[in-house]
């Protein structure tokens, strides 16, 4: 063998290893875009939970001021009863 043929045989050997690392390389790459689109998407789910989360915290707090309202309300009615009975 010749060092021609010598360095034409680890040049077909570099070629064929650099399409096998260029080969993953790509794949990783399809791979993480589509991680990024699930993460993207559970980042927005997770918002949406969030937001219904509040949602719902909000709405005892809600329920809560009614009662508080209606009571006083009640007794003040009560008391503009009472006032005007003994007058």
């Amino acid at each position: 063998m010749t060092s021609e043929d010598i360095l034409e045989h680890r040049v077909a050997q570099l070629e064929e290893k650099m399409q096998h690392l260029s080969d993953k390389v790509n794949a990783f790459a399809v791979s993480q875009a589509a991680a990024g689109a699930k993460l993207d998407s559970m980042l927005v789910t997770l918002s949406e939970l969030k937001e219904s989360v509040n949602r719902l915290s909000r709405r005892p707090v809600q329920f809560w001021d009614k009662i508080l309202l209606g009571f006083v309300g009640a007794v003040a009615a009560a008391v503009a009863a009472a006032i005007i009975k003994f007058n």
